[in-house]
């Protein structure tokens, strides 16, 4: 009987897996292409390098980390089938799939000796890699990068060719998380070392591991397109189910909400303002209120630098008149963090609370400006321009800024409306006096932003320089769960209360895609988009 029993359960599964073979070979949406518009040339593959949004969106397709992450934000089986943890979430070992290979013609294994050289190389600071810094929680990461210590000496180790143990500078729970990330992905060293500086700048000096691959070795004109087919030889949990994925390459489009519903595009981000088409052509919706907004001031320029000079611009600041019509996509801020951000698998407002914000001292603008005036010695304020995202939000919002400060303290402030990356440049350059700067983390968790605003940190919006806000980013690293949230709180209080940065709106950010097209996985943060489980069908006419 029990014979019977197991035949019956083979033959049951037997069929079952036909029937599964039979649909990816028969069902039309095994043989649709996902059209994407990126917004610009990708500036490398290069999976340590690559940190504009268009790279990361193609990096996702090409290549796998340890972990993927899943419609529900949590990580899955990547190239590690599985993987555990220490006690203390500080050491963490990763079992590689046996079957996972890179898509060269000899199928060549992905072995814990690429996690290795990618992590090495990442960190190295002579890689000049941006996204280094991501993965300065392992163990010795920012001496690594600081160039205080050989990137031998990582807490990274091979155990053998399927095993990857990683050792942590401090715990973090979620570490599975950033090994999706695109600093994460494997690097074969022989492949790297023979593209000879090449690598990751066209399509065939890039090897990848992930569920697409380049359709030919010309699948990448530069300014034009990029074309991924599916990789027959990827064999992760989850099957890929396009067959392809075509990327356009800064195609002029003036509406994304218009070219989805005239298929030029399946799926894009969209604005606020096109919210509306959206909803009426009944599209999918996703969105992330992952971004806050707020006054930064360059800490470095002579003028900010004057506490009395940021105080009569903020403390006399009428936020109920400068927030008074936000769009539908903007929300008002209390607080540094984004509100969706977790911390240990909770959320992070939830745990830590809501920062409190400087008092409003209405008519004190002219006192706070003539002080400061005479600690710098100076007669008059010097010309002051305020940098922007060249956006409707944002101009409104800044719009009213100088409306504000114009009858607060009597001077005409300046609007300079950029582009994205322009703003990031001066930004990260210092290239500005003040700005309405866009915070948002390359990953989820709080200690990303907060860490921006660090002396030691290349990227610091602020140039902030303060070595009691270092000292409490170091007990930060030390204290994970509600102690951390509490930590991360007050390390918050710090930046609005000196004045460095100033919250005031939250932005929900949207993408779309078509009524047919459902499945594709769009992350918040700059976690960019998984195409792997996109199923389009047929249009209604």
């Amino acid at each position: 009987m029990k014979l019977k029993q197991c035949l019956c359960v083979f033959l049951s599964l037997l069929f079952a897996v036909s029937l599964a073979g039979c649909r990816e070979k028969t069902d039309p949406i095994y043989e649709q292409t996902i059209q994407y518009n990126l917004e610009s040339e990708p500036s490398s593959l290069d999976p340590q390098i690559a940190d504009d949004q268009s790279a990361q969106i193609v990096i996702m397709s090409l290549f796998e980390g340890l972990t993927r992450i899943g419609p529900d934000g949590e990580a899955q089986p990547g190239v590690a089938e599985r993987w555990e943890h220490n006690g203390d979430y500080t050491v963490f070992t990763f079992y590689l799939r046996e079957d996972a290979c890179w898509t060269d013609e000899d199928e060549t294994p992905v072995t814990a000796a690429d996690f290795v050289f990618a992590f090495r190389r990442a960190l190295n600071p002579g890689t000049g890699s941006d996204l280094g810094r991501t993965l300065t929680c392992i163990a010795n990461g920012q001496q690594v990068l600081d160039g205080q210590a050989d990137p031998s000496e990582l807490g990274v180790t091979a155990l053998d060719s399927k095993t990857l143990k990683i050792d942590l500078a401090y715990s973090y729970e979620d570490f599975p998380k950033l090994m999706a990330s695109s600093a994460a992905m494997p690097c074969n060293e022989k492949f790297f070392t023979e593209s000879q500086g090449q690598y990751g700048l066209e399509a065939g000096t890039t090897l990848g591991n992930g569920p697409y691959t380049f359709s030919t070795s010309y699948s990448w004109t530069h300014g034009e397109s990029i074309s991924l087919s599916r990789n027959s030889l990827y064999a992760g949990e989850q099957k890929p189910v396009p067959a392809g994925i075509s990327f356009t390459i800064g195609a002029e489009i003036m509406n994304s909400a218009n070219a989805i519903a005239n298929g030029t595009v399946d799926a894009a981000p969209i604005t606020g303002e096109q919210l509306e088409a959206a909803h009426a052509a009944d599209m999918n919706l996703t969105s992330f209120e992952d971004t806050a907004l707020g006054v930064c001031f360059n800490m470095q320029d002579s003028v900010f630098q004057n506490a009395n000079i940021r105080s009569a611009f903020l403390k006399t600041l009428n936020r109920e008149q400068v927030l008074s019509s936000l769009p539908e996509n903007y929300s008002q801020a209390q607080s540094v963090i984004p509100p969706q951000t977790t911390l240990s698998g909770e959320n992070y407002r939830t745990l830590a609370g809501e920062c409190s914000l400087p008092a409003y001292e209405q008519g004190q603008g002219k006192a706070y400006l003539e002080a400061g005036l005479n600690e710098l010695q100076l007669d008059s304020l010097p010309k002051v321009t305020i940098l922007c995202l060249d956006s409707p939000g944002a101009k409104a919002i800044v719009n009213n800024l100088l409306e504000n400060w114009n009858s607060a303290l009597g001077y005409y402030l300046n609007l300079n409306a950029v582009s994205e990356n322009e703003l990031q440049s001066a930004l990260r350059n210092g290239n500005y006096q003040l700005a309405l700067c866009p915070l948002r983390a390359d990953n989820d968790g709080p200690w990303e932003l907060l860490n921006l605003f660090s002396s030691e940190n290349p990227y610091n919006p602020a140039g902030y320089q303060n070595q009691d806000y270092n000292n409490l980013l170091s007990q930060i690293k030390a204290s994970p769960g509600e102690d951390g949230a509490a930590l991360c709180l007050q390390a918050e209080n710090h930046l609005i209360q000196n004045l460095v940065f100033y919250p005031l709106v939250y932005e929900k950010r949207y993408f779309a895609s078509a009524q047919n097209v459902t499945g594709i996985i769009f992350h918040p943060y700059n976690g960019g988009i998984d195409f792997i489980g996109a199923e389009k069908t047929e249009a209604e006419a």
